[in-house]
């Protein structure tokens, strides 16, 4: 292990983590003339593209974090996998390993990054949290499907509107955050129809607005759930009529900032082959050719040090080399970084954030954590989905072809029905039944073997030759899906702690989880099921061809009122070191400064007081813009 040293003085601003916010909080400070230092945990910048893609062929077990490193199938063949790590993440080989019923409880908590506590609360591991994330230059951006959506005054004042949640700083208004969305769908390069969404959304535009780029064209699938759901209530206490409406999108509709428009790869998830995607990588590199920002990655901070005046004086870290699995090496070097005259940006993720912050100790509290609010409040999208084989007789739906997603019904995500149970929003998918079953492969596996795995096959017939042929065009080529995104309430319980007990290769303690869905969410379950089975109704498919509820074994479940519902983690880490007008119940002010520390801000989706029912990275994007503006003042 090399000496420790100090270094790091010589920058205006360090920040920690280059996911969506680290990137852009960079360039912009950069771009002013402050010089930025970004720390970042994982492997940096690939030589090209390619390594990435490469990644993804050669992956058998094709996930989000699959083109990635480090190798997330390890969790999957080798025990104890997550401890031989440097710099782990939770992929969605962890979930499959937490929802084995075949592991005890400390074989599935020494195989995963994300760990449960299996004392004192066994149940939570019952319905784990299911979203993954990354820790490579770029973070979790990598892999977003690139859906943009603002947020709205109702969600942002979810508590005055519907008796339900808590409200937003005063200064976070939709019309206080338009120019500032309009700065993120700049840079991220947006392509949407603003008239479309001031008509069938409820986000707020100034009447000038319009998007960098046309929206991109409605799929099939698109056409087909509109033509039979268009002005039809979808559920008993929502009667207003559904609108099929565009969904604002992170790729080019045409060229634009040097990247090409959209190829219709239906590959946006894990990684768009063209960039015709925006990840937060296309940013890192306009912020590393400004000369004023230098990356050091494979970087872990593993602690914030406050001094005596109540400021971040240092923060210390630990690097290696290794990103194999298991690891060959673990800490090859580690030091300090900064003084007290440094401003620092945490922009890790909800969940990195907290989990460092309650490594730091201050007073008798962790760092940032006057208020006790520091890891609470954990939330996220549960997704329900729904699939279905539109009728033998009807037009082809055509799916596996475009962005994943093109459309989807967000004119039902507000109401009265608010102060009883969850919104959500429903996304039309694209891709077949790539998402709940495995498609194209695991039906045609099915045909070929004579198994029923995906079921539509429950003869358990076998096809060969033409038989083959016609049977799989016939299925695959009517195939959809749609997914409701759900809300969930802030709830202090579901939280980040440490583990006690469990390790990464670095010596650095891993993240404990406690994570319920609870009856609001339930009930917006409820929902959407039978929002999900109008939507069948109307299109004609069949009883025997209609999938929602448990799906395949790879998912999660929970169960309310006596039913249970598959669900799937929607990537949305939120809410851990809130934002709020009172220092006394929130961790940062509408700045995202820490109420606590004056040089220390905290960014990113664990700023968010509710979720809503809308992907929340335009939101994340759009107040990173808002700090570094408030950075920006404080520098002048």
């Amino acid at each position: 292990m090399g000496a420790a040293r100090r270094d790091g003085s010589e920058y205006d601003v360090i920040v920690v983590g280059s996911g969506f916010a680290g990137a852009n909080l960079a360039y912009d400070l950069a771009r002013a003339g402050n010089s930025v230092l970004v720390v970042e945990a994982g492997p940096g910048l690939p030589k090209s593209r390619e390594d990435y893609i490469e990644n993804f062929w050669l992956n058998t077990f094709k996930s989000p974090s699959s083109p990635y490193p480090p190798d997330d199938n390890a969790s999957l063949s080798l025990a104890g996998a997550a401890a031989m790590v440097n710099a782990g993440r939770a992929t969605v080989q962890d979930v499959v390993v937490t929802t084995d019923p075949a592991m005890s409880r400390d074989e599935r908590n020494a195989r995963t990054y994300l760990t449960y506590d299996t004392d004192t609360e066994p149940d939570y591991m019952s319905s784990p949290f299911a979203s993954t994330w990354e820790r490579v230059a770029g973070g979790t951006g990598n892999h977003w499907m690139g859906t943009c959506l603002r947020m709205a005054d109702a969600d942002f004042r979810l508590h005055d509107r519907h008796g339900v949640g808590k409200n937003w700083p005063s200064a976070i208004t939709a019309a206080a955050m338009a120019p500032y969305y309009a700065r993120a769908e700049a840079r991220i390069g947006v392509s949407a129809d603003a008239g479309e969404q001031r008509d069938h959304t409820d986000a707020w535009f100034p009447d000038d607005y319009e998007y960098p780029m046309p929206a991109l064209d409605k799929s099939l699938v698109d056409r087909a759930l509109a033509a039979a759901v268009n002005g039809k209530a979808l559920t008993a206490d929502n009667t207003e009529g559904a609108r099929v409406s565009g969904t604002p999108a992170g790729r080019n509709s045409r060229p634009y900032a040097g990247r090409r428009a959209c190829h219709g790869n239906t590959n946006c998830t894990p990684l768009c082959p063209i960039q015709a995607k925006y990840d937060p990588t296309v940013t890192l590199a306009l912020a590393l050719d400004t000369g004023k920002v230098r990356f050091m990655e494979k970087t872990v901070v593993d602690r914030v040090n406050i001094g005596a005046s109540g400021k971040v004086s240092s923060i210390h870290y630990k690097q290696y080399e290794d990103i194999s699995v298991p690891a060959s090496t673990g800490v090859t070097n580690e030091g300090t970084l900064g003084t007290e005259d440094t401003i620092y940006v945490l922009a890790a993720n909800a969940i990195e954030n907290a989990k460092l912050l309650l490594m730091s100790p201050w007073k008798d509290r962790t760092a940032a954590n006057s208020s006790g609010q520091v890891g609470r409040n954990l939330m996220d999208h549960p997704m329900f989905l729904a699939w279905g084989l539109g009728p033998m007789d009807g037009e082809p739906l055509y799916g596996y072809r475009g962005p994943i997603s093109t459309a989807g019904i967000e004119n039902l995500r507000d109401g009265a029905f608010r102060s009883g149970r969850a919104a959500w929003r429903m996304e039309i998918g694209n891709e077949g039944w790539n998402w709940p079953t495995g498609d194209p492969f695991t039906s045609t596996s099915d045909f070929i073997d004579g198994a029923n795995a995906s079921g539509i096959n429950p003869s358990e017939e076998r096809y060969l030759g033409s038989r083959l042929l016609a049977k799989v065009n016939a299925v695959l080529t009517r195939q959809f899906r749609i997914g409701f995104l759900v809300e969930q309430l802030p709830d202090p319980d579901n939280r980040i702690l440490l583990s006690t007990r469990y390790q990464d290769n670095l010596g650095i303690p891993r993240p404990q989880v406690r994570y319920r869905l609870d009856d609001y969410s339930g009930k917006g379950f409820e929902s959407a099921r039978e929002a999900a089975g109008t939507v069948m109704d109307n299109m004609g498919i069949a009883a025997e061809t209609r999938f929602f509820g448990v799906g395949n074994e790879d998912m999660q479940r929970f169960t309310y009122n006596g039913v249970t519902y598959n669900y799937q983690g929607s990537g949305h880490l939120c809410g851990t070191h809130a934002m709020g007008n009172d220092a006394a119940v929130s961790v940062v002010d509408a700045n995202q400064k820490s109420w606590d520390h004056d040089n220390l801000y905290l960014v990113g989706c664990g700023s968010h007081v509710t979720v809503g029912t809308q992907n929340p990275t335009l939101t994340l994007m759009a107040l990173a813009a808002r700090t570094a503006d408030a950075i920006l003042a404080r520098r002048s």
